[in-house]
């Protein structure tokens, strides 16, 4: 039995420690968190986060050997093991600059050239050390098809580009994958109901729905590709699928970003209204700051409650947004800077490791793709967990959001751990079923 423990205060990283268990008297009722093994949930398909080229390009700042360890410590097997990735069809925010893959009707001179100096060598560099499972997302169709004719600003794809648009979301996706890097899955539009002064185009959900059915399903047909609807935040999460969704093979889940609160009873009814779609965190993340150990244990807590909580509401893959930005929060072309799990130091010739990255280890190292998310019942509210069986343990984490530490009896089956979280910390327990 192990105990692995995080703790940015006490300067305390995963420490691992051996813990024994008690046997359990079932009448015992005092400050019990309890895990169900034998009720299996959904399957856990794994994390990762978003290769933006903001990303790609931070890492060639770094030396070579420094570039290969940041990759371990996302990719590694002993690390986050990161299994996930997110790429952008054309340019995002976090790029140096917009950027267009073609600017003819024909799509006679689409290319994917840009991406070959930052995002498309580094992702092969990953794939040495471990095979991504990919989701592609356009920020915005290339200005030409565009009622507003530029790619900021929101606007809308033209009804005649409709076509054309699903060519050239195709060709993407056979343009990768003759790079090696295959897209298993597809959005078709990051954050569809919003307008930004960034890279963005808004569709109402019949002009989704017209899109996906009447135009990218019969161009994808001969493509091995799934279709992961919405891409946006969770309000009306639930009413908006009930729109958007029609059965057809390829479309397989739905796509979601946590920016505007947990929602969870959406997700309960998603999970329970739509057992066979996948539920897939797309993006998150948190404002900048400049970077302070401490001041960033709260944003690690918010990013890890909210993971705990979509996992306990069906979620099967989690994303988070850029994995690697600079000690400012960028670079961003529209000034738009967030935090990253791990960040470039102010010198640029190393990293830092933030706490969100092992708040967010507390999960990817311990819960691994293939895994069942069990119920886990927790005895207060400010003492927030989840559960999973992984081989033949039983794997629990806890983290305790208050300032003042927390007694627990941990039960799996009839074994007990009797226990005490400290204020502000992480706990991991392994346990032998």
């Amino acid at each position: 039995m192990k105990k692995i423990v995080t703790n940015i205060k006490e300067k305390i990283y995963w420490k691992e420690s051996e813990i024994v268990t008690e046997q359990y008297d079932i009448t015992w009722e005092w400050n019990i968190v309890r895990a169900y093994p034998n009720i299996k949930m959904q399957k856990w398909l794994g994390m990762g986060g978003a290769l933006t080229e903001a990303s790609c390009y931070n890492i060639f700042k770094l030396p070579e050997a420094k570039q290969k360890d940041l990759i371990q410590a996302y990719y590694g097997k002993d690390t986050l093991d990161y299994n996930l990735g997110r790429v952008s069809i054309g340019s995002n925010d976090f790029c140096l600059s917009a950027y267009e893959l073609t600017r003819k009707s024909d799509l006679s001179d689409f290319s994917i050239e840009r991406d070959k100096k930052y995002i498309i060598p580094i992702i092969k560099e990953i794939q040495k050390v471990k095979n991504l499972t990919f989701v592609a997302s356009p920020w915005s169709p290339p200005s030409f098809m565009k009622d507003n004719g530029n790619l900021f600003e929101g606007g809308k794809l033209k009804k005649e580009y409709y076509k054309t648009y699903a060519k050239y979301l195709k060709n993407f996706i056979q343009e990768y994958h003759k790079e090696g890097i295959p897209i298993t899955y597809l959005t078709i539009q990051n954050e569809p109901n919003a307008s930004q002064k960034w890279e963005s185009c808004v569709y109402s959900l019949k002009e989704q729905k017209k899109l996906i059915k009447e135009y990218i399903l019969l161009e994808m047909n001969d493509l091995d590709i799934n279709i992961l609807l919405w891409d946006h935040n969770k309000e009306n999460l639930f009413d908006v699928v009930n729109e958007l969704f029609f059965k057809h093979k390829k479309i397989t889940g739905v796509a979601f970003h946590d920016y505007q609160g947990q929602h969870n009873t959406n997700m309960e009814l998603l999970h329970s209204y739509y057992p066979d779609l996948l539920l897939f965190h797309t993006e998150g993340c948190c404002g900048f700051s400049r970077y302070d150990e401490i001041e960033w244990i709260n944003e690690a807590e918010i990013y890890l409650i909210n993971l705990i909580s979509d996992i306990n509401h069906g979620l099967n893959g989690y994303i988070d947004w850029n994995i690697f930005l600079d000690f400012y929060g960028g670079p961003n072309h529209k000034d738009n800077y967030c935090k990253s799990p791990i960040i470039l130091n102010e010198e640029e010739d190393n990293f830092i490791l933030s706490p969100i990255y092992y708040y967010l280890g507390h999960i990817s190292k311990y819960i691994k793709p293939g895994d069942y998310i069990i119920p886990i019942d927790i005895y207060r509210m400010d003492l927030l967990g989840v559960a999973a069986v992984h081989d033949k343990q039983v794997v629990i984490t806890l983290i305790n959001i208050t300032n003042v530490k927390i007694d627990v009896n941990i039960v799996v089956y009839q074994q007990k751990i009797h226990d005490y979280i400290a204020a502000h910390s992480i706990v991991t327990y392994l346990i032998d079923i």
